[in-house]
């Protein structure tokens, strides 16, 4: 039995909305996290904060860590994650600033060189293989950050395991500006 054409078609328009709508509240709970930080930062208690938001301060305190952590008076715990660039093997200590994504990592010299790799469609080498750009026709190939497929952006680079658009390497600019202000 054939899939129904207008049925296959309509499925595919409502993924691309769910996708959209998902990259959407990605963008505004990342954003909120960085808000409740500062709050922290700025001399708010965890307590006063939670109070405000009606959660409670152990929520409070994971969305402050998850954010990029609070007062660092003592060393924080290594999780035993794996933090690596994605794109270029380089391990979180060796780099300024990792930005994380879902299982995957991007390191700010990456994230300038696949910024290159989509703006003028040249591939280029690191150390774990080559970064290309990949063209329209990979219309099915999703970015390894927020899941939009290939032919709903402008631009994409991937090294094979890892994809990443235009659009969140604009977001992962603007998230290294403000780590590295």
């Amino acid at each position: 039995m054939a899939l129904e054409p207008q049925i296959l078609t309509a499925a595919s328009e409502a993924e691309e909305r769910l996708i959209e709508a998902e990259h959407k509240a990605a963008i505004a709970r990342a954003n909120f996290h960085r808000a409740v930080r500062k709050l922290h930062l700025s001399g708010g208690s965890l307590r006063e904060i939670a109070s405000e938001f009606g959660l409670s301060h152990q929520r409070v305190h994971q969305i402050v860590e998850d954010a990029g952590g609070g007062r660092h008076w003592r060393k924080r715990k290594d999780r035993g994650e794996p933090r690596a660039c994605s794109f270029c093997g380089r391990p979180k200590r060796k780099s300024r600033q990792l930005v994380a994504g879902p299982g995957v990592f991007i390191c700010e010299s990456c994230v300038t060189l696949a910024n290159g790799v989509v703006s003028t469609g040249r591939d280029t080498e690191t150390p774990l293989g080559p970064v290309v750009a990949l063209a329209e026709e990979n219309g099915r190939e999703r970015c390894s950050f927020c899941g939009k497929r290939r032919h709903q952006v402008a631009g994409l680079a991937s090294i094979g395991d890892a994809e990443i658009c235009n659009e969140c390497l604009t977001l992962c600019e603007e998230i290294l500006v403000e780590r590295l202000a």
